[in-house]
């Protein structure tokens, strides 16, 4: 699989605010799996999609038990300072790790980037004991629902698909076989308003109402679409059908 734009391996998420971003919605999906899972403490956690660790950090400060893996020698490199990790066997996760292997698999923002994410769905779903834990960029963020020029430009080199909420959870349950628990919201940007705030009261400022206000307006604008889900049982017959 190639990923014609990685990830930068260093971010500033003080300064940019989109860096501050790309943890904001590890937190807020680990925050939901708390929600729903009180006590966390020894429950281990598979990073599947590691980059550069920060799930593995903060899932490791909530007392989990954490493994990462990724296809980029470098990201499994800066990752392993957080506990072990490993290059993804991509042409067999579940051989890889086995299943039912973890209680809980994350992906954050991975999905976009692989050719096969119904395959990869799957995969997901079996090694996850309890819960699988998703997030890929949200379609109908305001931004791209009111653009209004530029229509057939390419949104970012390396996404090969994109989902908004509705058909991300008929993805994940009609043909995953993942049971939807709850959605979580990280983020709205609303267009000139946004910008507008940046520019003259700051990245904090912009962070805080994007957080806060536009958020609770408008909470299926997100950047991100967050699911926590339970994988439901399969027979070999349907995996080989859906596969």
């Amino acid at each position: 699989m190639k990923i014609s734009k990685h990830l930068p391996y260093k971010i500033d998420p003080v300064a940019n605010r989109n860096h501050y971003y790309e943890t904001f919605w590890k937190q807020t999906a680990l925050d939901l799996l708390q929600k729903h899972e009180a006590n966390l403490k020894g429950l281990s956690l598979l990073d599947y999609g590691c980059g550069r660790g920060e799930t593995m950090d903060m899932a490791n400060k909530m007392g989990m038990v954490t493994q990462g893996t990724d296809m980029d020698p470098y990201c499994v490199e800066l990752a392993s300072k957080f506990g072990e990790a490993k290059i993804l066997n991509l042409d067999d996760p579940v051989g890889q790790f086995g299943e039912k292997s973890f209680d809980v698999v994350a992906c954050f923002h991975v999905l976009e980037h692989v050719p096969r994410p119904l395959e990869t769905l799957i995969h997901l779903r079996r090694i996850a004991r309890k819960y699988v834990l998703v997030a890929v960029p949200n379609l109908s963020r305001p931004r791209d629902c009111l653009r209004r020029r530029n229509w057939d430009t390419p949104v970012n080199e390396g996404h090969l698909q994109s989902w908004d909420h509705s058909h991300f959870r008929n993805l994940a349950e009609n043909h995953a076989r993942l049971e939807l628990v709850e959605w979580g919201f990280d983020a709205v940007k609303i267009p000139v308003l946004s910008d507008i705030i940046f520019r003259f009261f700051g990245n904090n400022a912009a962070v805080k109402f994007e957080t806060g206000i536009f958020r609770q307006f408008i909470p299926f604008g997100c950047i991100s679409v967050i699911s926590l889900s339970c994988p439901r049982p399969s027979t070999d017959v349907e995996l080989h059908q859906i596969l």
